[in-house]
Formats: structure tokens, sequence, C-alpha cells
């Protein structure tokens, strides 16, 4: 028998009474009153720690006790139907299934972050129309110049036979989908490149005056290409934005990607991309390389030639400091490593070993 209290309907007057069970039947007795009927028919609160176990019964009064231990016992002799969703009860009182619970969390949240995000931003990136990186592209190319880069002041010979080079040389080894555009800016002695989702490509002044021998240059573009073809930029702004990425792939409503248009021009700036994302673009550019038969180790030569300006003393004195500095401390793009040194020279090695034997003239 359990004892506690009853409540009628709608009501928060209680009475002292009992609760008795004779096989399938119910017996509740309050004062002078008598409450019978199925016990299938009750409805059974969940328990938690000790907390009183509200039972409802058929007319939506409820009888209330602290007899939690009774209650749980005629559950499971009955095998009554809410005997089974008396699971958390199960899990506050045993510690190894919160221990459980707690490194299955961890492990969901952990391969969501690690494999989930970016299996669903790549997914994304690739189903999304030209329109919506075009778009992107000239939102962020505008906040760009507004902020951090000026004109060119690259003599226009130079510009027009990168350019014309660019178009006739490089572009035709690549997949179509994009209309590749290659923009020079001025940036503060900065020697940078970095490329938008749309196929937009800039090169800075100072990087086209210390990367003087055509190859280098060909090496750091066709890289800049790898990160269009593969939509790193795209990708890694939207695994930053979770949510939104959770709306695009539920609703398939692209007008959510607004918001990344705020945060492309930091993603393109910073470009420390991860080293996946830089791996496949270094590959991308090997590959190239190869096919135009240009050695992979200009590419080692032109990163070295970045890390020595970039190391040299040249302080900045933008137009507008406060907010040039924000961007610019993003500014440590494609750092140049040892691994990717060491990739450059296996590709190189590949490349020599491939190439045919020169016979020497009689």
């Amino acid at each position: 028998m359990l004892h506690g209290y009853w409540y009628p309907p709608e009501s928060s007057a209680r009475q002292v009474a009992s609760l008795q069970f004779e096989g399938e039947s119910y017996r509740l007795s309050v004062g002078d009153e008598l409450h019978t009927g199925e016990a299938s028919n009750l409805q059974v609160s969940q328990r938690v720690g000790n907390i009183p176990r509200k039972i409802t019964l058929p007319d939506a009064s409820i009888f209330e006790t602290v007899d939690n231990a009774g209650v749980d016992a005629w559950l499971e002799a009955t095998e009554h139907h809410d005997a089974g969703v008396q699971w958390m009860h199960t899990l506050e009182s045993r510690w190894r299934w919160i221990a459980s619970a707690v490194v299955l969390t961890l492990l969901v949240v952990v391969s969501v972050a690690v494999w989930g995000l970016p299996w669903a931003s790549k997914y994304v990136a690739y189903q999304l129309p030209p329109s919506v990186n075009q778009a992107l592209a000239e939102g962020t190319l505008k906040t760009l110049d507004q902020l951090v880069l000026e004109p060119s002041r690259l003599p226009a010979e130079r510009q027009q036979a990168i350019r014309e080079h660019f178009q006739q040389t490089l572009v035709p080894l690549n997949p179509e989908g994009f209309t590749y555009t290659l923009h020079f800016r001025e940036m503060e002695d900065v020697a940078n490149a970095f490329a938008l989702p749309s196929g937009d490509v800039v090169v800075t002044d100072r990087l086209a005056e210390i990367i003087t021998k055509p190859a280098e240059l060909d090496s750091i573009l066709l890289h800049e290409i790898g990160h269009v073809v593969h939509r790193h930029s795209l990708r890694q702004v939207i695994q930053s934005s979770a949510v939104t990425l959770a709306l695009v792939m539920l609703a398939g409503d692209a007008s959510a990607v607004d918001e990344w248009t705020l945060a492309l021009p930091a993603t393109v700036l910073q470009s420390q991309y991860s080293r996946e994302f830089e791996s496949e673009a270094d590959v991308y550019a090997f590959e190239r390389m190869a096919i135009l038969g240009l050695d992979p180790v200009h590419f080692g030569n032109a990163l070295h030639r970045i890390t020595t300006d970039a190391l040299q003393d040249s302080p900045l004195s933008a137009k507008d400091s406060q907010r040039a500095e924000t961007f610019l401390k993003y500014l440590s793009s494609h750092p140049p490593s040892e691994e990717r040194a060491a990739m450059a020279k296996t590709y190189s090695q590949r490349y020599q070993a491939s190439k045919p034997p020169v016979i020497p003239k009689d």
C-alpha cells in the first residue's frame, strides 16, 4: 500500500489518501471515498531523485507519494507500461552509466566536429550554385578594398603580361565551372595571394615584386586555383558557421549564406587553412606544374622568398590603422613549413624521375 496525498482535478487542495493494488486493479481511499479502476489506466511520472512521485488517474486527479521504492516495486512486478520509461532514475543511480553517457556525449561532439562538420561543409560548398559564389566574392572584394587593399602600383605592362600568361597558360589547365580573373592590389608591402570562391585571384604588388621568376609565380597562382577548385575558403567559412550550415542542410535555403559574406574577408586574408586544405592545394599545383613541364621545386623556392620577405622589418603605415590592424593580424598567409617543403621536394624528385633521359648528341 502506498500512502500520500490526493489532488482533485485542476485543484491544488490535497487530502490524505492511500493507494492499494489488487492484481490488475487499484483502490484509492480518500477519507470515506473510494476510487477504483484498472491499474493499466494509471500514468506514472518518471522517478527523479527523491522527488515525490505522481500517479495520474483516468479522471485527471493525482495521487502523490514519496514512497518511490514502493512505486518502482509495483511497476516492476506488474510490468506496467510506464515501467520502461523510468530510465532517468536508473541513470542517476548508477555512476558507471553516467560516466558512459558523458563519454558517449563527448565522442559524439568530437565526431561531429572532426568528421561531421567537414563533411557537411564540403557537401554544401559543392552544391551551392555559381551565382552564390559570385555574390560572396563581390561583397568580399569590396570589403577588402575598403579596409586593407589599395589600387595596384605595379606597372601596367607587368600586370598585363602576367594576366595574359595566367589566362592563356594556367586557366586552360583547370576544370570548367569557374571564371578565373586575376587582380592586383597594393597591401602595404605585404607579399600575399589569395583566392575567392568565384575564381577571382588577388596578387599583391609586393608578391609580384619578390617573385620575379615566372615558374615560381605560376606555382603560387596554381596553388590558389587549387583552393578555388576544392572550395577551401567557402568550406572553411561554412564549417565555422555551424548554425547556418544546419539551416542550409535542413531547409535547403541558400539565403542563409548572407552571413558568410561577413566572415569571408577574414578567412581569405588569414588563409590559415587546415593541413588537409593546404596539402590539397599544394598537390593540385604540383600536378599542374608537371603538365606544364615545371619542376615543383619552384613552389618551395617561392615559399622561401615569401617567408624571407615577411621576416624583414617593414612596419605598416595603414591609412586607417585601427581597422587595418584588425584585419592584418590574420595575414600569416600560407605559412611555409618543413612539411610542405618536404612534399615539394618529393614531387620534384618524382618529376625528375619521370623525365626522359637526355641523350647527348654526337
